[in-house]
C-alpha cells in the first residue's frame, strides 16, 4: 500500500453515519487488540512538497498497529531506528539499541541468559530463573523471542527497528509489559544486488565483515542470503597466566525466500543461524573495603590490582567461558481478498542454547572454579490475524496466537573447601509455558479527523517447573515441582483526533499482563510461585509536521503503574538471586525531533529525549542484600519511593552532513552525542553502587561513491574515552562492607577504526 492510498484511506469522506447505539454495539463487537511484526519504512513526501529528497523530510511509514500507517498517525509512542543510523555508526549489535533510543536502558547483566531491555525505566531480567521472562518483548521479523537472551546476536541486514515505549499487551501479548524492540531485516529484491561491509577497529583487533545477495531466481520467487562474521581479542587482563578475557567470536547467517503464486498470495520463509563462542564475561574489582576477605580481595592486591572504576585487571585461575547457539525457521503467508481484507498467517519454530561458566571466586585459589550451567530453550509460535480495510465506520485487526516454550538447565558447582550439603551440587531445572490469545484493536471513525480506539485480549496461560539437585559428595537428593493456569484480560481504549493532515494528538489507557511462573533458582531447594507482572499505562501524545520549515516534532506524556512487579534480588553473602515483587510507578515526557534547517542542504539534525521518574510503591519489606550494614540494619528496609537500574534523563542528539565534491564523489559525516543521567545499578538500592552521568560521543567521516557503488570511512565510538560499568555488586566471597565488583562492558573505551563497503 502507498503513502497516497493510505491518505486517501484516512481522509475519505463517510458515505453515512449509522445511529450511536448502532455505532456502541458494533464498537464493542469489534473490541480487539493485535501482536506482531512492526514495520517501518520510507515513502515518498505527500503531494505538494517539495521534491528534492535530499533537503525535504520525508514520510516514515510503520506498521506497529499492524497495518500500514504513517508514523505521525500511530497513536503509540514509537521510535524508529534505519538502517543508515546503524552503518553510519557501525552499530551493527543489539546491546547498540540503548545508545540510540532514549528511554532504553540494557538491564544490569553481564551474561547473555541475564539479558534484557528497561523501557521507561523499567524491566525484567531473568538470571535468577529460567521461567520468569523480560518485560521488554523482542520480536524478529514477526516473531516474538520467549527469551531475551535470545536477542543477543549481530544486526547485520536489519532494515529497521522500532521500539515501541510503554505496555503492549493488546498489540503484542506476551511479555510486553514495558514496551516492545522490533526488529525487520531486509527483504528479497526483484533486482540482483550484492553488498559487502568490512570494518577495523582499534584497540583491540576488532574485525567486522558482513555481506548480502538477493534477487530473483523466476518471476515470481526471490530470495536473498546474508552472513556475518564479528571477531576481537579479549580487554580484560588476567594478570595470572596473561589471558584476555571477555573476547568476542561471533558468527551467523540468514537466508528468505518469497513468493508471490498470484497476485493475492505472498509466502515468505526464513531462516537463520547465529553461533557465540567467547572467553566471557569477567568482572573486576571495584573497590575493597578496610576488611579484605582472603578471595577475592586479597589475592587480587598481593596480585598489584588497583581496584577503581576502571580496572580492567583480573587475576584468577579458572575458566571464563560463554558459547551460545540461536536459530530458527518461520514462514508468512499473506493472502488479500474482497475490497482490501488481509489473512496472515506466521508460524515460527525457534532454538536457544548457551553453554557458559565463570570463575565466580575471581582467584587463583580454587574455592568455585567449576561452576558451569547448559541452558536449552525451544518454543513454537503461531499467529493467525484478520485485517480490514480502512476507510469506512470500523476499521479493525483480530485474530489467535499460540505459544508454546519449554526451557532446561543443567548446572554444576563444586565447592571443595566447603564441606557442607548441597554446596556442591548438580541441579535439572525444567520449566514450560503456554499462551494461547484472542486479540483484536478497532478504530472506530465518528468523522474524518475524531475516532475512538477500542482493543482487548483474552489469554489463558499454563505455568509448570520442574527442580532436581543432587550433592554428589554426600550423596543427597532433593526435587520440586509445581504448575499453574492463570486466565487475564487486558484492555485498550483512547480517543485521536486530526487537527490536519500534519497534526494530530491521542490519549490512550492500556493494561497490560505478563505472566508469573517459578524461581528456579540453583540455591533453593523449594520452587517458590511468582505473581504476574500487571502496568496500567495513561498516556497522551501530540505529532506534529511542519513541511515548510522542514520540522517533525512529536511530544508523549505517560504514567504507568505496575503492579507486583517481578525483580531479581541478589544475596551478597550467598551469591543466591531470589525473585522479589512490588509495586512501581514511573511517569514522564518523551520527544522526538527531525529537522533539516537548511532549504538546499543535505543536512539533518535530531534530537531526542526521554524523562522517567521511577519510583517503587508500598515497597516496605524489600530485602536488603547489601555489604554496607549501615544503611540497611535490619533483613528488610523500606524503598517506597526509592529506585535503581535506570537513569531519569537520557538525551540524544545527532547530526548528518552530505554534499557533493566531484561529479561521481561526495562527502558525508555523522556524530551522535548520547547522554543520562547518574543511576543506581544493583537492586536493592545499595548507596555505593550509584553511577555518575555520562556522556558518549560517536562519529564517522568518509568519502562515497555519488551511485552508491562503494564508501569509505573512519569512525569513532565513545571518542571521549568514558570508562563506565554496565553492573556492579557485592563481590563474591567477600561480602564485607566496601567491597564491590563490576562488568566493564567492551564500549566502555575509545574504538577508532575504519571501514570500506562495496555494494553492486
Amino acid at each position: 500500500m502507498t503513502l497516497a492510498e493510505i491518505q486517501g484511506r484516512r481522509f475519505a469522506p463517510r458515505a453515512g453515519r449509522l445511529r450511536l447505539g448502532l455505532l456502541a454495539a458494533t464498537a464493542v463487537a469489534t473490541l480487539a487488540a493485535s501482536g506482531g511484526q512492526a514495520l517501518a519504512q520510507s515513502a515518498q513526501p505527500p503531494a505538494g512538497a517539495a521534491t528534492n529528497a535530499a533537503t525535504t523530510l520525508g514520510e516514515v511509514v510503520v506498521t506497529a498497529q499492524k497495518r500500514v500507517e504513517r508514523l505521525q498517525d500511530v497513536p503509540l509512542s514509537v521510535a524508529v531506528v534505519s538502517a543508515e543510523t546503524l552503518e553510519a555508526f557501525r552499530f551493527n549489535e543489539t546491546t547498540d539499541i540503548q545508545y540510540l533510543v532514549p528511554g532504553v536502558q540494557l538491564t544490569n547483566a553481564a551474561g547473555p541468559r541475564s539479558f534484557g531491555f528497561f523501557v521507561r525505566g523499567v524491566g525484567t531480567s531473568s538470571f535468577s530463573s529460567e521461567s520468569i521472562e523480560g518485560s521488554t518483548a523482542f520480536v524478529l521479523d514477526g516473531v516474538v523471542l520467549g527469551q531475551s537472551g535470545a536477542s543477543l546476536t549481530d544486526l547485520p541486514d536489519v532494515e529497521r527497528i522500532e521500539v515501541l515505549r510503554g505496555p503492549q499487551g493488546t498489540l503484542f501479548g506476551k511479555n510486553a509489559s514495558a514496551g516492545v524492540i522490533n526488529v525487520t531485516t531486509s527483504r528479497p529484491s526483484d533486482q540482483f544486488h550484492a553488498k559487502l561491509s568490512t570494518s577495523w577497529a582499534w584497540p583491540d583487533d576488532e574485525r567486522k565483515i558482513s555481506g548480502l545477495v538477493t534477487g530473483p531466481i523466476t518471476d515470481d520467487l526471490r530470495f536473498l542470503v546474508s552472513a556475518r562474521l564479528n571477531k576481537r581479542d579479549g580487554y580484560i587482563d588476567n594478570i595470572f597466566d596473561g589471558r584476555k578475557l571477555n573476547d568476542r567470536n561471533d558468527y551467523g547467517f540468514r537466508g528468505k525466500l518469497e513468493w508471490t503464486p498470484t497476485a493475492d498470495l505472498e509466502l515468505t520463509a526464513i531462516g537463520d543461524y547465529w553461533k557465540r563462542d567467547a572467553a566471557c564475561c569477567m568482572f573486576t574489582l571495584f573497590s575493597v573495603g578496610p576488611t579484605p576477605s582472603l578471595a577475592p580481595e586479597r589475592q587480587s592486591l598481593a596480585a598489584g590490582i588497583v581496584p577503581s572504576g576502571t580496572n580492567q585487571k583480573q587475576n584468577i585461575g579458572g575458566d571464563v567461558f560463554s558459547q551460545a547457539e540461536s536459530y530458527g525457521l518461520s514462514t508468512q503467508a499473506d493472502y488479500r481478498f474482497g475490497d482490501g481484507y488481509t489473512l496472515t498467517s506466521i508460524t515460527a519454530w525457534r532454538r536457544w542454547l548457551t553453554h557458559d561458566g565463570l570463575d565466580s571466586d575471581s582467584s587463583p585459589l580454587n574455592l568455585l572454579d567449576t561452576n558451569f550451567s547448559d541452558f536449552k530453550q525451544r518454543q513454537w509460535t503461531q499467529e493467525l490475524r484478520l485485517t480490514s480495510p480502512q476507510g469506512g465506520l470500523i476499521d479493525y485487526v483480530a485474530g489467535l496466537f499460540y505459544f508454546d516454550g519449554k526451557v532446561g538447565s543443567t548446572s554444576v558447582q563444586v565447592f571443595p573447601a566447603v564441606p557442607a550439603p548441597f554446596y556442591s551440587k548438580v541441579v535439572r531445572n525444567e520449566a514450560s509455558t503456554r499462551n494461547i490469545a484472542l486479540f483484536g484493536q478497532a478504530n472506530v471513525n465518528l468523522s474524518d479527523k475524531f475516532r475512538v480506539i477500542l482493543g482487548g485480549r483474552a489469554l489463558e496461560e499454563t505455568a509448570s517447573a520442574t527442580k532436581r539437585r543432587f550433592d554428589p559428595r554426600f550423596l543427597l537428593r532433593d526435587s520440586a515441582s509445581a504448575s499453574k493456569r492463570s486466565d487475564a484480560t487486558v484492555w485498550r481504549a483512547g480517543l485521536q483526533y486530526d487537527f490536519s493532515h500534519d497534526i494530530m494528538a491521542f490519549a490512550t489507557a492500556t493494561s497490560g499482563y505478563k505472566g508469573g511462573g517459578y524461581d528456579t533458582n540453583i540455591g533453593l531447594a523449594t520452587l517458590p510461585s511468582v505473581a504476574p507482572e500487571k502496568p496500567i499505562n495513561y498516556e497522551v501524545g501530540l505529532r506534529t509536521s511542519w513541511p515548510d520549515l522542514r520540522l517533525i516534532f512529536n511530544l508523549t506524556a505517560f504514567h504507568t503503574e505496575v503492579k507486583d512487579y517481578q525483580v531479581s534480588a541478589r544475596d551478597p553473602i550467598t551469591t543466591v538471586y531470589s525473585i522479589q515483587s512490588g509495586e512501581v510507578k514511573t511517569q514522564g515526557v518523551e520527544f522526538d525531533l527531525t529537522s533539516r534547517p537548511l532549504p538546499d542542504v543535505d543536512w539533518t539534525l535530531t534530537a531526542s529525549g526521554a524523562y522517567a521518574d521511577v519510583k517503587w510503591g508500598d515497597y516496605r519489606n524489600a530485602p536488603c542484600g547489601q555489604s554496607v550494614t549501615p544503611t540497611c540494619p535490619a533483613p528488610q528496609q523500606d524503598l517506597t519511593g526509592q529506585w535503581t537500574g535506570s537513569p531519569k534523563w537520557t538525551l540524544n542528539l545527532g547530526t548528518h552532513y552530505e554534499r557533493p565534491v566531484a561529479s561521481a564523489l561526495k562527502v558525508q559525516a555523522d556524530l551522535g552525542v548520547s547522554y543520562r543521567s547518574k543511576m543506581g545499578m544493583a537492586f536493592p538500592n545499595d548507596p555505593a553502587t550509584v553511577q555518575d552521568s555520562l556522556t558518549l560521543v560517536n562519529g564517522a567521516i568518509g568519502v562515497a561513491a555519488a551511485d552508491g557503488r562503494w564508501k569509505l570511512a573512519v569512525f569513532g565510538k565513545n571518542l571521549t574515552d568514558q570508562v563506565y560499568n554496565q553492573v556492579m555488586f557485592a563481590t563474591p566471597f567477600g561480602a564485607a562492607p566496601g567491597n564491590y565488583s563490576q562488568f566493564i562492558p567492551y564500549e566502555a573505551r575509545r574504538i577508532v577504526g575504519v571501514s570500506l563497503d562495496l555494494a553492486y
